[in-house]
């Protein structure tokens, strides 16, 4: 193959691809400028520093990265972490790259080969949320709440101060669905995760353990009285109301139910003390 046939191939390839000495741009094709620019007009890359190009946190791995393909041998493929081109009005890109080390007109460089993984990762981080949360309420699943209980349990046996764990109920949803319907009943549990989440704090957990079931962690309840804590989050949730269409609304109560974790106690024996103190609760409610 002659070298111009080469180099139209380079140029004409659907790969971008950026050759850098010394951190510096100084060439890049076709690809690479659609790469960089989506489709809006910005300066010439050519002659700037590749840092400039990517997200200030994917940095280090840049340096890291382009220091790891320097010490590879000549045409040996050095694949990269994935780092963000950052685009016009912010946008950002992310991308799988391969370095290479080449010789430009007779100085050592570096052929990136990129390409666009956005979309890829977008998918793997929506397969993780789903795994993660439910899908009617956005929230914690109970599987993620387990992980964050067993966490806060960790720390508490080197601080010595315990979390507190709150569940919820409900109070006749199926009721609700009966004489409303399940899209009321799902109005119902959304409008309850919302109640719940705004009275958390930051650094709280407020998962939907399952059906008609909530549960909080909270860490660092010695600051707080843990009365005062069941008594905000059942007020919170003490009449939350749902619009029916053409019925006007409809108002359900939760039972609450908290108390301090024993770390040192089985988290399945905690949560059973959690949910019958919810269910003296909803009894005093019925009196």
């Amino acid at each position: 193959m002659q070298h111009e046939d080469y180099r139209r191939l380079v140029e004409d390839s659907p790969i971008a691809i950026l050759l850098v000495v010394d951190g510096t741009v100084r060439w890049v094709n076709a690809s690479a400028r659609r790469l960089l620019a989506a489709g809006s007009a910005q300066a010439d890359p050519v002659g700037g520093a590749l840092e400039d190009l990517v997200h200030p946190d994917d940095r280090a791995n840049l340096r890291e990265g382009l220091a790891a393909a320097q010490r590879a041998e000549p045409g040996e493929g050095v694949p990269l972490a994935e780092w963000r081109f950052v685009r016009p009005a912010a946008t950002a890109v992310t991308v799988e790259v391969v370095a290479s080390p080449v010789l430009l007109e007779g100085e050592a460089a570096l052929a990136l080969a990129c390409w666009d993984v956005s979309q890829h990762v977008e998918r793997l981080r929506d397969l993780a949320h789903r795994a993660t949360h439910d899908r009617l309420t956005g929230l914690p699943n109970r599987s993620l709440f387990e992980d964050r209980w067993s966490q806060a349990r960790s720390r508490a046996r080197r601080t010595g101060v315990a979390p507190a764990v709150a569940f919820c109920d409900v109070d006749d949803l199926k009721a609700v669905n009966d004489l409303h319907g399940h899209l009321v009943g799902d109005a119902v549990l959304v409008a309850v995760a919302q109640r719940l989440s705004a009275a958390a704090r930051e650094e709280d957990t407020v998962a939907r353990y399952g059906g008609d079931e909530f549960v909080v962690l909270l860490e660092g309840p010695a600051e707080t009285d843990p009365t005062a804590l069941e008594e905000r989050f059942r007020r919170a949730v003490s009449g939350v109301a749902v619009d029916v269409p053409g019925r006007g609304a409809v108002s359900v109560r939760c039972s609450l139910g908290l108390v301090v974790d024993e770390p040192g106690d089985p988290a399945a024996e905690v949560l059973a003390r959690a949910d019958a103190r919810m269910y003296r609760d909803k009894r005093t409610a019925r009196d």
